[in-house]
Order: structure tokens, then sequence, then C-alpha cells
């Protein structure tokens, strides 16, 4: 299994955010986390699923918007 475990400084990259504010959602467990030790991570197929249910969609598909 080599699942690559991503840092706080990745989120940030991904979601284009500040890696305070990535440390943020990680502590108050928005995405969630693998505790290594002191080391906190996060699998991309965890912040895929952040990202997935976190979108928002325009468009006549959109039910959340009628």
């Amino acid at each position: 299994m080599q699942e690559k475990l991503l840092t706080a400084e990745d989120i940030a990259s991904v979601l284009n955010i500040s890696r305070s504010k990535a440390y943020n959602m990680m502590r108050e467990k928005e995405i969630p986390t693998i505790t290594i030790g002191k080391n906190v991570r996060v699998t991309c197929e965890d912040l895929d699923t952040f990202i997935t249910t976190n979108r928002a969609y325009y468009g006549d598909d959109n039910e959340y918007l009628r």
C-alpha cells in the first residue's frame, strides 16, 4: 500500500488557502486526519471526498439552489 499522505502545506496548496486555515480545518475535523506521533496527515482520498461534498454546482441540475 503506497498511498501518499498530505501535509497541511499540501492541502493549503490544493485548496488555495493559507496553511493556518488548513491546520484549523484538520484540527476541527472538517477533513479526516491520520495522526502519526505528532504528525497529522490527510489521505488523498479524504481530501477528494471533502472537495466533492463541499462543491457547489451551478446550473440546471443543482437542487441546492432551487
